[in-house]
């Protein structure tokens, strides 16, 4: 049931370290505020009650999406989702990362809502987390006590619980470079719901060797645990080994077995299995082409790797 919003203050700091400073003299009376979009329905569900609100939406130095000289990408937590998936840079190099931004909610929620907000929100099934958990992304904390980094795969502690302090301020996402012959994919499935919520995602990086074989494979998943989380058994299982069916298939249902549902377990198990095995046998069948047409399993030369379909995104080879 949505309600009138409660009376607050509304403050609009200057810099980053004046909202950090605000944030420090108010404690847990105070939320950071920058697209609203899921503060305000929290506000008004009475799930929160701040009686202050620092906004943050005006603080340029934490509006930004660029490449780093060393070929990765940094991305200001001010910067909407529409914005990350209509970007070049993240078209070109990181496209799983451009699908799942724009997957988020409508266009309304898309053009307002952060993927800085959607990231400190950390909800089991949003979409941009089990991306950037398999891109191996870094977190740049600011507070009362300097900047801190945290790795994303250890920001998410629980549902809507992080281990952003009160009076931290996350200010950047940095995204390493990918390896040379890696590719990347998002597939997911949705609720038939008014907001389409994600049933499951799975997220995938696949390495390839100059030997042909499989030097590296992350698979993050969401909406299947209570934060996004990688697969490290299945992982294990194809690190250095030449994929083929049958090995992808068994690193599928291991993936599948390292969920953690919170409802519907053996759909949302059976659906990382057959996502994680889509993912994995495209990936690494678009390297093999591109990078050694004579490996067995590999698409033709005229074939097209790295294709993209309604519901996945896949990198071409790097």
């Amino acid at each position: 049931m949505y309600r009138l919003l409660r009376p607050f203050e509304y403050h609009e700091p200057e810099t980053v370290t004046a909202a950090v400073d605000l944030l420090v003299r108010y404690g847990d009376a105070a939320r950071v505020v920058a697209g609203g979009t899921d503060l305000v329905i929290s506000m008004k569900k009475r799930e929160l009650a701040p009686t202050h609100l620092v906004a943050i939406e005006q603080l340029t130095e934490l509006d930004f999406l660029e490449r780093t000289p060393a070929g990765g990408l940094r991305i200001g937590p001010l910067v909407t989702h529409a914005a990350v998936a209509q970007s070049p840079l993240v078209q070109e190099h990181y496209p799983m990362l451009a699908v799942a931004s724009n997957e988020v909610g409508t266009p309304q929620i898309r053009n307002m809502g952060t993927i800085g907000g959607n990231v400190c929100k950390s909800g089991p099934s949003q979409d941009t987390p089990p991306v950037l958990v398999a891109l191996e992304a870094e977190l740049r904390l600011q507070g009362p006590s300097g900047e801190r980094v945290v790795p994303m795969g250890d920001f998410c502690t629980g549902p809507f619980c992080t281990v952003l302090m009160a009076d931290e301020v996350l200010t950047e996402i940095h995204i390493p470079p990918l390896p040379p012959r890696s590719a990347g994919t998002y597939k997911w499935c949705t609720k038939v719901t008014a907001t389409d919520e994600t049933l499951a995602g799975v997220a995938v990086v696949v390495v390839l060797a100059e030997d042909g074989t499989c030097a590296d494979v992350r698979i993050g998943m969401g909406s299947v645990a209570p934060t996004a989380t990688r697969a490290p058994e299945a992982e294990g299982m194809l690190r250095g080994a030449v994929l083929d069916p049958q090995l992808i298939g068994l690193a599928a249902r291991m993936a599948a077995g390292e969920c953690r549902p919170r409802s519907r377990p053996d759909y949302r198990r059976r659906m990382v299995r057959v996502l994680t095995e889509e993912a994995i046998t495209e990936l690494w069948e678009g390297l093999s082409a591109t990078t050694f047409p004579a490996i067995p399993g590999g698409r033709d030369a005229g074939s097209a790797p790295g294709g993209r379909s309604s519901d996945d995104a896949t990198g071409g080879a790097r």
